[in-house]
C-alpha cells in the first residue's frame, strides 16, 4: 500500500483513488438494506445449510457506476412498496457517501416472509 500526503485542494486527479472492491460494496449494500424499517434477516432452508441469507446484493460493475440487483425479506404484513422504495433510496444514498461508488440502478425484489421465519437481529422499530 502507498500513501501520498494529498491536501482536499490538490486536483482530484492528484489524490489518489479508492478502490472498493466488489465484494466489500456487496456487504455495505447488504447491511444498508438490513436498516431499512421494515427489512429482516431470512434463511430458507436450503439457505440455513449453505449459509446464504436475505438480504442478498448482487453487483454488476460497469467501470465506477454499479448496478444493484438487490433481495430483501420483509415480516408480512407489511407496505411491500415502502420497503421497496426506501431500500432503494437508502442504497443509493448511504452506499455513495460509505464507498464513493456511484450506485446507477437498484432493482429491489421484496420477499414478503412469515414473521415467525425471520431471524431477531436485536434491532427494533418504535
Amino acid at each position: 500500500m502507498h500513501l501520498i500526503d494529498a491536501d482536499a485542494s490538490d486536483p482530484a486527479e492528484d489524490r489518489g483513488t479508492l478502490d472498493v472492491r466488489n465484494k466489500a460494496l456487496q456487504r455495505i449494500i447488504e447491511r444498508v438494506a438490513l436498516s431499512v424499517p421494515g427489512t429482516v434477516v431470512h434463511r430458507s432452508g436450503l439457505g440455513r445449510v449453505i449459509g446464504s441469507a436475505l438480504p442478498k446484493a448482487d453487483i454488476t460493475a460497469e467501470g465506477r457506476a454499479v448496478r444493484v440487483k438487490l433481495d430483501v425479506a420483509m415480516a408480512w404484513p407489511g407496505n411491500v412498496s415502502r420497503v421497496a422504495t426506501s431500500a432503494r433510496d437508502a442504497v443509493r444514498q448511504e452506499a455513495f457517501r460509505l464507498s464513493g461508488i456511484e450506485i446507477r440502478s437498484v432493482d429491489v425484489t421484496v420477499h414478503a416472509v412469515d414473521p415467525s421465519a425471520a431471524e431477531d437481529t436485536g434491532r427494533r422499530v418504535e
